[in-house]
């Protein structure tokens, strides 16, 4: 079943604390001037921040179940499509599905595309997280 995150909009706080936290001071994400030349005409986000904030989103909407969470065991697939501007809301539409790995864990893998405002969708990727099974799923 397809689901869809709230919105969340991408402010220049989260830039500057994302170069901070990365290290990527790169023009196009902090230099205002420089950026206003380069091929976007402003600062865009950072795409890593993009797909932060996307499975941030993806976590609050109940993609993993922080209670029988395991382990990320990847991201892959990454596709960046379209940048993320300040003041761009983004949300995300996922799939999930589950392979039953044993009698106690079960990895769930999602299919992710982001989209901004517009409905432009700006990236895309697929994660693979392993969680516990519950007592009481699977008739155990």
């Amino acid at each position: 079943m397809e689901k869809t995150t709230d919105g969340r909009t991408i402010t220049e706080t989260d830039i500057v604390m994302f170069s901070y936290f990365s290290g990527d001071w790169t023009f196009l994400h902090t230099d205002k001037e420089a950026s206003a030349k380069s091929i976007f005409g402003e600062r865009i986000a950072h795409g890593y921040l993009t797909l932060s904030v996307s499975l941030g989103l993806m976590v609050r909407s109940g993609a993993i179940d922080t209670n029988a969470f395991i382990a990320l065991k990847s991201i892959e697939n990454v596709k960046f499509f379209k940048p993320v501007k300040i003041g761009d809301t983004i949300t995300v539409t996922y799939t999930s599905v589950r392979d039953e790995i044993g009698d106690d864990s079960v990895d769930i893998s999602a299919l992710a595309k982001v989209f901004n405002q517009q409905k432009e969708c700006v990236m895309e990727f697929r994660t693979i997280h392993r969680e516990r099974i519950k007592k009481g799923e699977n008739g155990k």
